[in-house]
């Protein structure tokens, strides 16, 4: 039983969600079958008492038939016919979340059924949703779409030749649909593009950048604000798309869910990440200035009202960075039991080391790393980086040594580092080897050292390298 569908399935459920379905099963109108729901109360109560133990085939047959044989048959077309129905609360589920497809499909059961007296009910019920719902992103302006569609029909457009009609109206919110997005596909094309070799495939998507340069779509930020991100990432010199980019987004983030709010984010956050790896580093600010709108805006959490280690670490990093010593510290005071509680000890520890390292308060870095557990590849990588950086300003050298061999051997074993990041944390280590080789004052070495470090391109933090080597002369 446990390999099937519908057990691993139910398993996902939360118990208020359990709880609904077993309301959807108890419904006549969309389920009369009394061997379905004693057959859901079984899976149900096994996965609540026994959430650990696997669910058999022959327990959950005598609980649902009791002395009567155990017929495979029987048992598939039972778990088919349960899955089924899942599958249909799931629709229902998410049917009920989703005013604007609602009213829409009211809309046309009251001209298909020809329902007379509901029709300017349904027509003013429209109006008011699509006014006042606070979304203005590419579903939007699909179930605005809809919307006319349907009133085009309700009302009779479609067999009154003589009449003005909406056909504009239809036909504004499909193309501003249609633009929206395939700009936001486009863009996460881009995104993909740096994992992928495949080359995607988008038809007419330069003539619709040739469209919107023509056309103002500012006051249409599902448009723009892709759009813009698409033109500031195909020439960082140019940096005129990347300040409009800003300031819509800063106007108009709310007008998206938080799924997509967070997307555009990272979006902007990867673009000023494209510039810091250029050399810019006045774009410092930049990275540091969203997190904060984040923060104000509402978007650093997700939806279960945590934050995630990522961005609670790369939050904290952006501060440290401008030196925005007193915003981190209280950033991790504040944010910091909003992260899951197994990953919560680590990753605090983890930035808050990272805060003292930027303090130049080395002493304290060591033992708060120590109480860091490697949940994931990157924070091991990173957090061995700044272990040995700390082992170096505390000029304990000896120690450093032995720390570079033990993460030689790291990086050789680890099969869940990719070969590109293996190499660029080999070189990175290397250098700090040769670094402990240079003395003090020898500047023929120390500007090969340099010159080296700021060529070779495929290097991490190669600033922590270079300060070192300029502290040297």
């Amino acid at each position: 039983m446990e390999s099937t569908k519908i057990v691993k399935s139910l398993r996902k459920l939360d118990p208020e969600i359990k709880k609904r379905f077993r309301l959807y099963l108890i419904s006549p109108y969309f389920n009369r079958s009394k061997t379905l729901l004693k057959a859901f109360d079984t899976i149900s109560k096994f996965i609540d008492k026994q959430p650990k133990k696997k669910l058999s085939k022959a327990f959950f047959w005598a609980k649902v038939f009791g002395k009567e044989d155990l017929k495979e048959v029987n048992l598939r077309k039972l778990n088919s016919d349960l899955l089924r129905i899942f599958k249909d609360f799931l629709a229902q589920e998410q049917f009920q979340k989703e005013e604007g497809r609602q009213i829409n499909n009211l809309m046309r059961a009251v001209h298909e059924w020809e329902i007379d007296p509901l029709k300017s009910i349904a027509i003013r019920q429209s109006e008011k949703f699509f006014k006042e719902t606070p979304y203005r992103n590419a579903d939007y302006y699909l179930q605005k779409y809809i919307k006319e569609k349907e009133y085009y029909q309700l009302v009779g457009f479609d067999k009154s030749r003589d009449a003005k009609s909406n056909v504009e109206a239809i036909l504004k919110d499909l193309d501003l649909f249609y633009l929206s997005e395939k700009l936001y596909f486009y863009t996460n094309s881009i995104a993909r593009k740096k994992f992928l070799t495949h080359e995607f495939q988008f038809f007419f998507i330069q003539e619709i950048l040739a469209h919107v340069k023509e056309v103002d779509y500012e006051l249409t930020p599902a448009v723009s604000i892709f759009y813009y991100y698409i033109v500031a990432l195909s020439d960082l010199n140019d940096t005129t798309a990347f300040e409009k980019l800003k300031r819509i987004i800063e106007d108009n983030i709310n007008l998206f869910t938080r799924y997509e709010a967070n997307e555009i984010y990272t979006n902007v956050l990867n673009y000023i990440v494209a510039q810091l790896n250029s050399g810019k580093v006045q774009y410092n600010m930049d990275y540091f200035t969203i997190f904060k709108q984040m923060e104000e805006k509402g978007f650093l959490l997700e939806e279960d009202g945590r934050i995630t280690p990522a961005k609670f670490r790369n939050a904290t990093k952006a501060a440290l960075r401008i030196e925005e010593f007193d915003w981190a510290e209280s950033f991790v005071q504040k944010y910091g039991n909003l992260l899951d509680p197994e990953l919560q000890d680590s990753t605090i520890s983890y930035t808050r080391a990272l805060i003292h390292f930027r303090k130049k308060e080395f002493s304290k870095v060591v033992p708060l790393l120590a109480m860091v557990e490697y949940f994931d590849i990157t924070t091991g990588l990173t957090a061995k980086i700044l272990l040995a950086h700390a082992y170096y300003e505390l000029e304990e050298f000896n120690v450093l040594e032995s720390h570079i061999d033990a993460f030689k051997v790291f990086l050789s074993r680890r099969k869940d580092i990719s070969e590109t990041r293996r190499k660029n944390y080999l070189k990175h280590i290397q250098y700090l080897s040769r670094l402990l080789k240079i003395a003090p004052g020898d500047t023929k070495a120390i500007d090969a050292f340099i010159s080296n470090v700021e060529n070779d391109g495929k290097i991490i933090n190669t600033d922590l390298l270079l300060k070192k080597a300029e502290r040297l002369r």
